[in-house]
């Protein structure tokens, strides 16, 4: 025998409260983590088994050193010279004089280097006569650096990878510390990285090792709205691709989802060759792109930033998320991506308006609890204004403080992904937004529901709740969350509320 549904809906909401507490464990865990990414991400960490990030748009970034190495500057190592092994107290010290550096950026290939800087100091900047040419390696020279500055003076070296497949090695390394040391095999394809051979010199550097980082715009990638099913590497051309900064969300999750090094590797076939619209719905990828640009009244969802490539797939897939109000779901074999937005309700079908008649049994309400309830939110991000380091911003509604009985209930969303301080001012206040009025239905309904996905929304009109058209009614929209066809070919449907004034 079943269970009634009273007991079916108690457990339910237990369920749903556990899952909801599991929930917050794991976001303040990833919080924690995205804290400590930002600031390691403007340091040079020394390391040969450390993340290397996928950047997209424009971000400072710091790197890790892969190489290190003192010599001459002309391919010898420091070392102790004995001319007679018969006399081993006659030895001669041959001091080295330059220190050499390879770190590694980020994933390539990416687009290009707009600025370097020595600790908190802009070195060379391309927007002030800095300048870079082809090293016939793959790479480019930088050259006309920033004068007046501490580094002035110093010899140095500089030499820019982007990270494509044919880059071969930096002969400039390879002639300061020697061909047994760094040769035609270290070519690092696919990784862009900076090399550097610096003259010792006290006065400029004061004995310490500076921390040089650089402001890149990120991976090129493709332009999902230039593609068609089938398409392959082969067809490619210049105008498929999209570099710089500010970039849609739906191409970088679709170069997230389809890069298989740092990715989910979808639609490549079972040789690892890309082809696409295999697994994924390009359709719903292109018009996520338009509304994507079309949202916050055409300002857009501009993302600038990294991915921490040792965080589970899942939890990058959520950060590109949650910075456009994005949602994935997978329908018919294939990943579709779709993207919240105002006015969703306009024209929806007669078969997503559900009337008293035709839900089969109760209605199953879930108000917000204090628990879910937000009055405060704070985003914290990486801001160009303050080169690129932690900064914040902060939402709060006294209002609603004041009817919290005081209680101040916030929330911190951490952003890798954005350097936008006014778009992260308005998800968090949306954020904030929506927690006060988001209910939760459940309810089980004719088969036809079928034909509705997760993701849509649905009107409900029912007079015991005051939903409806009529006078005194409230029209009442939700999203749908979760379909389940039942053994008596019914549906149970789960949705939580929509409303088009909270939405960006």
């Amino acid at each position: 025998m079943g269970l009634d549904p009273f007991t079916k809906f108690i457990i339910k909401m237990l369920v749903s409260l556990y899952s909801y507490n599991q929930q917050r464990k794991a976001q303040k865990k990833q919080e924690a983590q995205a804290r400590a990414a930002r600031s390691n991400v403007l340091v040079n960490k020394q390391s040969n088994n450390d993340p290397i990030y996928p950047l997209y748009g424009r971000q400072r970034i710091g790197g890790t050193r892969v190489y290190v190495e003192a010599s001459d500057g002309a391919g010898l190592i420091q070392e102790v010279y004995v001319p007679d092994p018969a006399a081993p107290n006659d030895t001669e010290v041959r001091y080295t004089t330059h220190l050499n550096m390879v770190i590694a950026m980020c994933e390539g290939e990416v687009t290009d280097i707009e600025q370097l800087w020595f600790n908190d100091t802009i070195m060379w900047d391309s927007a002030s006569g800095g300048t870079k040419a082809d090293n016939g390696n793959g790479g480019y020279t930088l050259s006309n650096f920033v004068s007046g500055k501490i580094y002035s003076g110093a010899t140095m070296t500089w030499n820019w990878y982007p990270g494509t497949s044919t880059q071969t090695y930096d002969t400039a390394i390879s002639t300061s510390v020697g061909s047994s040391r760094w040769n035609a095999s270290y070519r690092l394809q696919g990784i862009s990285y900076i090399t550097c051979v610096i003259e010792a010199n006290g006065d400029k550097f004061g004995g310490q090792l500076p921390t040089f980082t650089a402001v890149l715009t990120g991976k090129k990638m493709l332009d999902v709205s230039t593609l068609v099913d089938g398409d392959t590497i082969g067809d490619m051309t210049a105008g498929n691709y999209t570099t710089g900064a500010d970039q849609n969300p739906a191409d970088i999750l679709y170069d997230y989802l389809i890069d298989r090094y740092y990715g989910k590797g979808l639609d490549r076939n079972e040789n690892e060759v890309w082809i696409a619209g295999t697994e994924i719905n390009l359709a719903s990828f292109q018009q996520a792109r338009i509304d994507c640009d079309a949202s916050r009244g055409g300002l857009g969802y501009n993302l600038n930033g990294y991915l921490q490539s040792e965080k589970q797939l899942f939890d990058n897939i959520g950060e590109i998320m949650e910075t456009c109000n994005g949602m994935m779901i997978f329908v018919d074999g294939e990943y579709q991506f779709r993207i919240r937005k105002k006015n969703e309700e306009v024209g929806i079908p007669a078969s997503a308006i559900f009337t008293k008649t035709q839900i089969i049994g109760d209605i199953s309400l879930t108000l917000p609890t204090k628990a879910r309830k937000l009055n405060k939110a704070t985003g914290l991000f990486n801001n160009p204004v303050t080169k690129y380091n932690d900064d914040l911003t902060i939402y709060k509604n006294d209002a609603w403080i004041a009817e919290d009985n005081g209680s101040v209930l916030e929330t911190q969303e951490d952003y890798t992904m954005l350097t936008d301080s006014t778009l992260v001012g308005e998800l968090i206040e949306q954020t904030v937004n929506i927690s006060r009025d988001e209910s939760t239905i459940a309810m089980t309904v004719a088969h036809v529901a079928l034909l509705l996905r997760s993701g849509d929304i649905i009107e409900v009109r029912h007079e015991d709740f005051g939903w409806g058209t009529g006078a005194g009614e409230t029209q009442k929209f939700w999203r749908v969350q979760e379909l389940k066809l039942t053994e008596d070919n019914t549906v149970e449907l789960s949705a939580t509320t929509y409303n088009s004034a909270k939405e960006l």
